[in-house]
């Protein structure tokens, strides 16, 4: 699978609630240290920053980014 269809997999699943941001954001932390051809790819760089970012809190209980926020993310990177 390439680069771009795991980053639309895992905003799928966090649009679906089906994967938490945490098991998210440390995918995309680790793929950011690797050495892919993909990681050139500004939109796919973009999106797996904000992707590294999905667990991030306002407050020790509440994600700062929330649902819709990963919605617009997926739609987004989906018209890329």
């Amino acid at each position: 699978m390439n680069l771009r269809n795991e980053i639309i997999k895992r905003l799928t699943a966090l649009t679906e609630g089906t994967s938490p941001p945490e098991e998210v954001s440390e995918w995309a932390t680790s793929t950011m240290q690797e050495d892919a051809p993909d990681l050139l790819d500004a939109d796919v760089w973009q999106a797996l920053d904000r992707l590294s970012g999905a667990d991030l809190k306002s407050d020790p209980t509440t994600y700062l980014h929330s649902t819709e926020d990963y919605v617009e993310w997926l739609r987004e990177f989906r018209e890329q």
